[in-house]
This record gives C-alpha cells, sequence and structure tokens, in this order.
C-alpha cells in the first residue's frame, strides 16, 4: 500500500499544514510519497524531503503547475495515481480545489475532511457544522481523501527521502493564472494559529471584537481571534465565520458508506 501527499507551498516555502497530512498517512500506513507540483519548487523538495516518514518525494517542476492551478495538477495526480491506494491533501483551498477533480476523472468517491484514521478504509470525519462524526468507509480501489489538520499532529524533521523528478506535462487550456491578492495582517492564518480566541454575542456587535486583540497579545504567540458566523466583523486581525460546535459532538456510523460503493451509485 502506498500514499500520495500532495505537498502544500506558500511563496517558495512548504507550508506547514503538509507535516500534518503526512502524520495522517502515517497512521493509515504503507509507504508516503511527498508530490511537490509547482515552477522553481527545487527548494521547497528538499524540505519535503526532510519529513519524517517520507519515502519519496515527487518533483513536478514546470510552468503547467504554477501557482497550483487546479486543472493541471488533478491531470498530474490523475496520472500518477495508479502507483497509489491513497492521494491525500490538505483541506484547505487547494485541496477542495484540486482533489474533487482528482475524484472525478479516477472515477471514485472523495472522502471530504478527515480528522481520524480507524484503519486503511475507515476514516472519521465531521458533519452537521461539527455537531457529530460520522465514521465512513470506503470500498473504492483508490481513497481521495482531504485531511482536517487540526485532527493530527505535525510530524518532525529528520527525513532523507530520495527526490525523483516527474516528466508527465498536463496540458492546460482550460485555465489561466491572473493575479492574486491576498490579506495582509500581523495574525497567522485561523488554520496555523496556535491559540485561538473566539467571541460570542455577548460581544455586543463588530465593533467590540477589537477587544480580543488585548487578551490574545497576552497569551504570548499571536493570535487568531475568531468572530462568530452570525456576527458581521471588519477587523485587521485574522477574523472569520464561525460557529461553536458541540462541546461532545454525537458519533454516528452510516452504515450506507459502508455498504455502497460509488460505482454503484445512479448516474
Amino acid at each position: 500500500m502506498s500514499i500520495l501527499v500532495l505537498a502544500e507551498h506558500h511563496d517558495g516555502a512548504l507550508a506547514g499544514a503538509t507535516a500534518h497530512v503526512v502524520a495522517a498517512a502515517q497512521q493509515i500506513g504503507g509507504d508516503i510519497d511527498v508530490l511537490v507540483a509547482g515552477e522553481g519548487v527545487s527548494a521547497i523538495a528538499e524540505a519535503a524531503a526532510r519529513l519524517d516518514g517520507v519515502s519519496k518525494v515527487r518533483v513536478a517542476d514546470n510552468a503547467a503547475y504554477a501557482h497550483l492551478l487546479a486543472e493541471p495538477t488533478a491531470a498530474l495526480i490523475a496520472e500518477l495515481a495508479g502507483d497509489y491506494s491513497h492521494v491525500l491533501a490538505v483541506a484547505s483551498t487547494t485541496g477542495k480545489n484540486v482533489l474533487p477533480r482528482v475524484a472525478a476523472l479516477k472515477d471514485v468517491a472523495q472522502i471530504s475532511e478527515i480528522i481520524a484514521v480507524e484503519s486503511a478504509d475507515t476514516f472519521k470525519r465531521p458533519i452537521y457544522a461539527g455537531n457529530a462524526i460520522a465514521t465512513v468507509q470506503s470500498e473504492d480501489a483508490l481513497k481521495v481523501i482531504t485531511v482536517r489538520t487540526t485532527g493530527f499532529d505535525a510530524v518532525g524533521e529528520g527525513g532523507s527521502a530520495a527526490i525523483e523528478a516527474v516528466d508527465f506535462v498536463a496540458d492546460n487550456a482550460q485555465s489561466t493564472f491572473i493575479n492574486e491578492e491576498l490579506a495582509q495582517s500581523d495574525r497567522p492564518e485561523l488554520g496555523a494559529a496556535k491559540v485561538v480566541i473566539s467571541g460570542g454575542r455577548g460581544m455586543g456587535n463588530g465593533d467590540n471584537f477589537k477587544l480580543l486583540d488585548g487578551i490574545a497579545d497576552k497569551l504570548g504567540p499571536p493570535s487568531a481571534p475568531r468572530a462568530p458566523r452570525w456576527t458581521p466583523v471588519s477587523c485587521p486581525t485574522t477574523c472569520r465565520w464561525a460557529r461553536p460546535a458541540r462541546s461532545s459532538p454525537r458519533t454516528s456510523t452510516l452504515p450506507w458508506a459502508s455498504r455502497v460503493p460509488s460505482s454503484t451509485w445512479p448516474a
């Protein structure tokens, strides 16, 4: 059993979230390869090779994969997928953009945002806004999975995986990168924050959420204040829509998920 992990990277650096996905892959078991796709990504490949548990880093360094556009990246993974039993990626904008296309190209179901691994074919994922946890089993030969990074501790660095080039170049006539505009903030992204401050209805209105900045600063590392989704806010810190989940999520097992392979679903 072999697993392919799509490396996420930004501004020439390997994203820390990739180490969390490798940790999820370790719980599944088997050889773990990391795919680094992009343009001028040799430094990123070297960083991926240092992650513990990685057997091999496959590098697709070509202008076709610059900016990780969904169409060529999905075509690349679909081309390589025959060597693997699982394909994993971060449940981020990139992962949610690429992996559904991979699943469609390979005619399998996607399993989204897993938070735990029960076995090589059985996983736990939140449903109903986190109020329940579903246990999902897949009978597909290829498991296409996005990983919620908060469910897995990141692996360390100390590996020395082999690095090999991938010659396949996807033909992309469907999408073109124009530009990107990124929000600038002194606060970390919500997914990368070690401490999250959440304000509820007691804050009264969006203007009062600036009071959370002082608390966040006293807790040490820059934290990410978080606002409930029903309160519109506009602030310079990392504020997001959020809805508090139940303190003890209900767990449910969906029998249909374990008995009906995707190949039998009606068109």
